[in-house]
């Protein structure tokens, strides 16, 4: 309680403060025009009682208290403290006037009254942080997504992942025949067999070796006028071997390329693949596009929320600490004019001395006006915190989105898993992309590929940086 009962000024709210000093004012006016009738009455008792005084003290002080109703309330509040050190001296050095007791009661139903506006004013300044309080209670926190929304709508909706997989299945053959005729074609036109050094050149040899040459044989008939017949003999046989070497190695080449053709035609055939994939990566897209919207969608909720939950937060804290410094000098009124109607009775009690005597020993305490005491909603334990969005969002173009969804479910569709991971696709980095980030990310550290995409910061609360008892609860 010590931190709420602090000083400062009272206030009334915006629109009270003007229709009440009207109020007071009439009420003044009614009671000086009575009371000019109670002067006149007793104006020559007043001449005799007090000549040089030049008016009755008990009127002029009166008259004092009924103008100060119409004062503000910050000088009400001072004033209402002097008017009851006043009333204390005069009423010690007499009793006021017999004709001015009607008066008196005038004037204390007039204290009266203003304790009535202090009350009205409690209850406006609490209806005002209710008011405040409701507002943010009424944010809506946005809901975890469904699991039966995400299995209708996403996962085996008209985008679904069945749709994906078989797609990358049919993917298989055009791929597979390609990439036989790339092998093919490759085989078919750089045999090893066909790459022998008796057979170079060779068209079917794309890196040819060096032929042997005979030539060495030249040397063994030089310097003679006639070979001999055992040197044409090896010679003949040396050359049948090689020419029997030559036929084996030339049936050999032939042999490795059977079954090619003269040309491969391997374009049409990775033209109809990349066809296939065409769809395929549509499908793909149209699947990963619904985690996309999910998250943009969920992202945009939040960030409503938090905005509202901010505003009426901020709102409401502000509203807090205003009426946290107008306390005070309600209760202080109050206080003041406790006792004043206490000492206004007094004086018209039977033993006017002895009551007060009384009145002036009074102790009025925080029990006096405990139901000034007003109730702040954040220091209640259930008020309501700042939620925080908890739902994990998955992320397209992430290893753990690659494997939850495609390299797992591969082999069952009899698709390539190799196949499955395009380079690129437009919805690679859409959620990380989004410029908030109030929900975590299902996702590991390394995407598959790099995003282009820039994460802006997300929404950060505009709210002023000022101490709260209850915000490190709330935030």
């Amino acid at each position: 309680n010590a931190v709420r009962h602090v000083s400062g000024l009272c206030s009334f709210p915006p629109t009270s403060p003007l229709v009440l000093m009207q109020w007071r004012r009439a009420v003044v006016s009614a009671l000086l025009l009575t009371i000019q009738g109670v002067d006149a009455v007793s104006s020559q008792r007043v001449a005799s009682a007090t000549p040089k005084s030049g008016g009755n003290p008990w009127f002029s002080l009166l008259t004092k208290s009924w103008a100060l109703a119409g004062e503000s309330e910050p000088d009400q509040t001072k004033g209402l403290d002097d008017l009851a050190k006043n009333i204390v001296e005069l009423a010690k050095s007499g009793a006021p006037d017999e004709t001015m007791v009607n008066a008196i009661e005038s004037i204390r139903a007039i204290v009266h009254d203003m304790k009535t506006a202090v009350n009205d004013s409690h209850a406006v300044a609490q209806q005002q942080i209710n008011q405040k309080a409701k507002a943010v209670a009424s944010c809506q926190v946005p809901p975890h997504t469904d699991s039966d929304y995400l299995d209708r709508a996403i996962i085996h909706g008209e985008n679904s992942i069945e749709n994906v997989m078989t797609c990358r299945a049919e993917e298989v053959p055009p791929y597979d025949a390609w990439k036989a005729c790339e092998a093919e074609k490759a085989r078919c036109s750089n045999t090893t067999e066909c790459c022998a050094a008796l057979v170079q050149p060779n068209k079917y040899c794309l890196n040819p070796g060096t032929a042997p040459s005979p030539l060495p044989f030249e040397a063994t008939c030089e310097g003679t006028s006639r070979c001999k017949d055992e040197d044409v003999t090896t010679k003949l046989a040396f050359f049948k071997q090689k020419l029997a070497e030559l036929d084996a190695a030339e049936k050999a080449c032939e042999d490795s390329r059977k079954g090619c053709k003269e040309s491969y035609d391997c374009e049409s055939l990775k033209t109809i693949w990349e066809t296939q994939r065409t769809w395929c990566n549509r499908n793909h897209t149209n699947f990963e596009q619904g985690y996309c919207d999910l998250a943009t969608s969920l992202e945009a909720k939040w960030d409503s929320y938090y905005h509202c939950y901010d505003t009426n937060f901020n709102a409401l804290y502000e509203e807090e600490y205003t009426q946290m410094a107008q306390l005070p000098g309600r209760e202080q009124e109050w206080r003041a004019l406790l006792r004043i109607d206490c000492l206004l009775g007094a004086l018209t009690s039977s033993d006017a001395t002895k009551a007060l005597q009384a009145s002036i020993d009074t102790e009025y305490t925080h029990k006096d006006w405990a139901h000034l005491e007003l109730k702040y909603p954040t220091y209640d334990a259930s008020f309501t915190p700042r939620a925080h969005c908890t739902e994990e969002l998955q992320e397209p173009g992430t290893s753990i989105f690659s494997q939850t969804w495609y390299t797992s479910k591969s082999r069952s569709y009899g698709a390539h898993a190799f196949l499955l991971i395009p380079k690129s696709l437009s919805t690679y980095g859409c959620v990380s992309g989004i410029s908030s980030h109030y929900c975590p990310r299902v996702s590991d550290a390394t995407a598959l590929l790099t995003v282009s995409k820039k994460v802006s910061p997300g929404h950060r609360s505009k709210a002023k940086h000022v101490q709260h008892p209850v915000r490190a609860k709330t935030h």
